[in-house]
């Protein structure tokens, strides 16, 4: 297993050459920092990819070009072994925000010409001074909003520019004690537990047993922010649970736990069934359907206090005959494009 602070020095560095490179130059920056096996699983349309030039070629440089310059706004970075493999690999976790200036198309979305957030959570696996895998996981549907795009219905909670950590210290550059970020993902675990055992079905004294009163939960576009238990059950648990029907939990690929930070992500989580039209956009109740799933916590002593979490509900929707991408497009065209 790869040194902890080891794997995060990787990190920083390949983010300091990325963010910093060209379109032309990020297929370098790749190569240099990537095994020549590398995998990439990627929100939709991207999906997953094989090889840096691949990642470079379909991702890195069109969003390049397109939101140039790119600044990387990072709340929360941590690095820990894996707990679902046996803690033989090394993985470090950054989110945040990339800013850019939206002034080119990209994935058929017409730019503002303003700046924009997309909204970023990426795992690298880290093995021998290289990258051997990564996970980026985007809110696109963020975008859309912040073009101002007709085809999301309003969020059942609060839609804005997630912040980071309440407490300012999601940037865990230093090294942590081992037993805190055990004891985060040991929490972390007895939530997503007993969620599953009950089939995804949340209550008001199920939360008090895991989370802060005033907790918070930072959602992805589509859904929102929602704050306290209260908030949380109004403004996503329960509009969620009514439009879906839980069918099976899938694993996860990691689970990490470093200091009071932890998380998780699959590829996919869940599989659901739409059944009360899930965002307005879904009525189908016949259809089964995979989520990608990211979580990430910020554990205050006994109990999680916040929560930020990604859904790729792009390629989610698009399994449902819901293709948000082409929705946009067609709604967005002129008129004589049509004729």
């Amino acid at each position: 297993m790869t040194d902890l602070q080891d794997a995060k020095a990787l990190v920083v560095e390949f983010y300091k050459d990325l963010d910093a490179a060209s379109p032309e130059e990020v297929a370098q920056v790749l190569q240099r920092y990537t095994t020549s096996d590398y995998r990439w699983r990627g929100s939709h349309p991207f999906n997953e990819l094989h090889g840096s030039q691949s990642v470079s070629h379909l991702f890195w440089e069109p969003f390049k070009e397109a939101f140039e310059p790119i600044q990387r706004r990072e709340n929360i970075f941590f690095a820990s072994p894996n707990r679902l493999d046996g803690e033989t690999t090394t993985w470090v976790c950054s989110m945040g925000h990339l800013l850019g200036h939206f002034h080119s198309p990209w994935i058929g979305i017409a730019p503002h010409h303003k700046m924009a957030f997309l909204r970023y959570c990426e795992f690298h696996r880290v093995e021998d001074g290289k990258i051997q895998e990564s996970a980026l996981h985007i809110d696109i549907m963020g975008i859309l909003l912040q073009v101002g795009s007709r085809v999301i219905p309003e969020a059942t909670g609060f839609v804005t520019i997630t912040p980071g950590p309440q407490t300012q210290d999601g940037l865990l550059l230093t090294e942590q004690a081992p037993v805190e970020g055990k004891a985060t993902l040991d929490l972390i675990e007895r939530m997503i537990h007993r969620l599953i055992d009950t089939g995804v079905k949340t209550t008001i004294e199920d939360l008090k047993l895991d989370w802060r009163d005033d907790m918070l939960w930072w959602g992805p576009a589509g859904i929102g922010a929602s704050y306290t238990q209260q908030g949380y059950l109004k403004g996503h648990t329960r509009p969620f649970e009514d439009g879906l029907e839980f069918i099976r939990h899938n694993g996860h690929i990691v689970r990490l736990g470093e200091g009071n930070y932890g998380g998780f992500f699959g590829y996919p989580s869940l599989t659901m069934r739409a059944t009360g039209g899930y965002m307005g956009l879904t009525s189908d109740g016949d259809k089964l359907a995979d989520m990608r799933i990211v979580d990430l916590y910020r554990r205050d002593g006994d109990r999680l206090a916040e929560n930020w979490i990604f859904i790729d509900h792009l390629w989610f929707l698009k399994q449902l005959g819901v293709d948000l991408l082409d929705r946009h497009i067609k709604l967005s065209a002129p008129v004589e494009a049509f004729n």
